[in-house]
């Protein structure tokens, strides 16, 4: 009931990855993918439940990375010498720019040896923002190396 299925193109709602990489080694993460922003293309049949504040905080802190989202777009614009509301509209602006969160967990791996979180990818997004927990373990490929 609360699955995506990205075959179909429900995008939204809670999914595994537990399949093999280039590497050979296992994709270990469960997680939850849904839309907060704009409003009309909430699901909110499918978002938690638990914690009772959780729909009212998330639809906060979508406010809150929207706002944020404009700043940075106009930053990098005016960076680039560009009009300082360049970059927005070319992302779609307050009409089509959507922000979407995906809420990972890895589970405990009985050989840890064998897998791994999320293998290297590219965020096919025009900005991603981590919240990050401070669990060792993400990196960046940055100049030809992990970091």
């Amino acid at each position: 009931k609360y699955a995506n299925d990205q075959a179909s193109g429900k995008i939204q709602g809670y999914g595994s990855k537990l399949a093999n990489n280039a590497s050979g080694q296992l994709e270990w993460e469960d997680y939850f993918f849904h839309c907060v922003y704009p409003e009309d293309k909430r699901d909110l049949s499918i978002w938690p439940q638990t914690p009772a504040d959780y729909i009212e905080a998330t639809a906060e802190y979508a406010k809150q990375l929207r706002e944020l989202a404009t700043k940075v777009l106009k930053g990098l614009s005016l960076g680039l010498g560009l009009d300082e509301g360049r970059l927005e509209k070319e992302v779609g602006g307050l009409e089509e720019l959507l922000l979407q969160m995906k809420i990972n967990y890895y589970p405990k791996c009985p050989q840890p040896e064998l897998a791994l979180g999320v293998e290297a990818h590219t965020d096919v997004s025009a900005l991603t923002f981590i919240l990050h927990n401070m669990v060792p373990g993400l990196q960046l490929f940055y100049e030809g190396k992990w970091v």
